[in-house]
């Protein structure tokens, strides 16, 4: 069966607490241990490598890579066993249970969520 990769990235308001945002994490991570299916989870900030100097040059732009993250600035990562786990999981009570903690540190609420899933190849 093929796995399956959830991707979610989030615009966290700049006044949240470094606290609070390791409660979060905490949650995310702790997924692969209260929800059958999942494999790994983690969850935490974004970190901007800068363009290599053949990159700024080439495409005559900044080495500063934050403005490509359009205010995105944290994320999580879900690996699930399959499909249907990826299914069950948006039911999960542990999954549910984080919307208390993530949506008040969102700029714009659910408008500073992306989320999207892979669907793995079963030969990967």
């Amino acid at each position: 069966m093929a796995k399956v990769i959830h991707i979610g990235i989030h615009k966290i308001k700049s006044e949240v607490s470094e606290q609070a945002l390791r409660d979060l994490d905490d949650r995310i991570i702790a997924f692969k241990n209260q929800i059958p299916g999942v494999l790994y989870a983690y969850a935490g900030p974004f970190v901007y490598f800068p363009y290599p100097q053949e990159i700024v040059e080439t495409y005559n732009i900044s080495p500063d890579v934050r403005p490509m993250a359009r205010d995105y600035n944290h994320g999580l990562y879900v690996v699930f066993a399959d499909e249907n786990a990826r299914w069950q999981y948006d039911k999960a009570q542990p999954h549910l249970d984080v919307a208390p903690y993530l949506i008040p540190v969102l700029e714009g609420g659910m408008e500073g969520v992306l989320t999207f899933d892979f669907v793995l190849p079963d030969s990967l």
